[in-house]
């Protein structure tokens, strides 16, 4: 089947973009530019957005907390961590895609906004993003019943965090979502980064180099930690990850990401849901709300979410 008129707002925007977006420059332009990615979705309706700032381990993460109307007693919640390649990217720029989320979810959600490289370079995100596990624990909110989710590099996270948490003892938490996730950083070339290099209009592969330089520049890791690179992770640890949903653009250089990442999981006996939106751009769900595709895949994943925590 072929793409929908409306799901063509996202080529749309990267067409426009990619010409403008410095690949290779200053970090400030490239997060102006990168914002204007929230255009292309709708706003999703009776959901309440408030500002708060968590001040734990040593750290000040600045998040936005998304309130569905009749989820206040909601036992569940989702932790949505941005794309953009740990390099721009925010929690506003990203409020139309998590909103809807947490709207289709029936749960409120929490979305840091963490610190960027190069200032910031690894392990910054992932200890902004662990700390706002830690503080879903601290307000009683069962390990279980928290939703891990992001968006490229989020989605990235939504693996790294789990690792994280069980490598220093805390509980793993109940779900992880990720949509045209960055689970591997240490290649750029192979696979779906060759095959999809005439489709993706918004990465290439020295693109994609140049932001993991940046995460790990000055870190004393490179890109084939597993932090970094989730899908680098022993089986031992990949064993215990979450019930976790997968959903790639079959467009995307990064599609294979998901896809081995998926084949890895469920050859260990964790439960996998992966999904191909066909014909589509990276992170096709930014769409969510004027593209039926998108709208549908958000959809799918609030109703699988909802059966596995509740809600």
């Amino acid at each position: 089947m072929s793409p929908s008129k409306e799901s063509q707002a996202l080529a749309e925007h990267f067409k426009q973009l990619v010409p403008r977006f410095p690949a290779d420059g200053d970090p400030f332009m490239q997060r102006v530019l990168y914002e204007k990615v929230r255009d292309v979705g709708s706003e999703a309706p009776g959901v309440t957005i408030e500002d708060i700032t968590i001040f734990a381990n040593g750290l000040n993460v600045p998040c936005k907390w998304f309130k569905p109307e009749g989820t206040s007693s909601a036992k569940h919640v989702i932790l949505f961590m941005h794309g953009g390649g740990f390099s721009f990217g925010s929690p506003d720029g990203h409020r139309k895609l998590t909103a809807h989320l947490a709207h289709t979810t029936h749960c409120p959600a929490i979305s840091p906004d963490y610190r960027l490289s190069p200032e910031h370079p690894y392990p910054a995100a992932l200890d902004d993003c662990l700390t706002t596990y830690q503080h879903l624990l601290t307000l009683g909110y069962d390990p279980t019943k928290i939703i891990l989710a992001g968006d490229s590099c989020g989605g990235g996270l939504s693996a790294s965090l789990p690792l994280a948490a069980i490598q220093r003892g805390l509980p793993v938490p109940g779900l992880s979502i990720a949509l045209s996730p960055a689970y591997d950083w240490s290649t750029q070339t192979g696979g779906t980064m060759d095959s999809n290099k005439d489709h993706d209009l918004i990465n290439t592969a020295p693109f994609v180099k140049l932001l993991s330089d940046r995460y790990v520049q000055g870190s004393g890791v490179n890109a084939t930690e597993p932090l970094v690179s989730p899908l680098l992770a022993s089986d031992e640890d990949l064993r215990r990850m979450p019930p976790t949903w997968i959903s790639v653009a079959g467009h995307d250089m990064l599609r294979d990401h998901g896809e081995r990442m998926a084949k890895r999981l469920r050859g260990l006996g964790v439960e996998v849901v992966l999904e191909v939106q066909e014909g589509q751009q990276h992170v096709m769900e930014f769409m969510v709300g004027r593209a039926p595709e998108a709208t549908g895949s958000i959809g799918r994943i609030g109703e699988w979410a909802r059966g596995k925590v509740g809600g």
